[in-house]
């Protein structure tokens, strides 16, 4: 380990499924500059607790640019672990019900990267956002 490994990351520390959900969870909820409290709630749902989880996460996105993560989280994932993770990242995307443009962008690159096609989470997608239309009951 380096001097500066604390600091920067370390580019040999080993993604692990749920280290690759954490991350690409970080990538969506920080799409905007900024992780406000709700968004953190959000990502403590998906933590569970497990804060070396979390530690690999932040290790390999301060040692990797982005969005080269997206290929290592993808790496990481089996077929039913990128279409989960699919779902997840959507819904934490769609939490205030608006689909930012950066958001748009991001998710984009990890369904190119996952491979996934679009009838697998389509039904997901239309899910979520009824889940997240709020707006109905004001």
């Amino acid at each position: 380990m380096g001097l500066f490994d604390k600091l920067t990351g370390s580019k040999n520390v080993q993604l692990t499924s749920k280290s690759a959900l954490v991350l690409s969870a970080i990538t969506i909820v920080a799409a905007d500059g900024e992780i406000d409290e709700a968004e953190m709630s959000d990502l403590a749902k998906i933590v569970r607790g497990d804060r070396k989880a979390v530690e690999t996460a932040v290790q390999v996105m301060k040692a990797n640019q982005f969005p080269g993560v997206i290929e290592l989280v993808a790496n990481c994932l089996d077929e039913k672990q990128k279409l989960t993770a699919l779902a997840i990242l959507f819904d934490l995307a769609m939490a205030d019900s608006v689909l930012a443009g950066n958001e748009q962008k991001i998710l984009q690159l990890y369904v190119d990267k996952f491979g996934i096609a679009e009838e697998m989470f389509r039904p997901i997608i239309d899910t979520i956002a009824i889940k997240n239309n709020i707006g109905i009951f004001s």
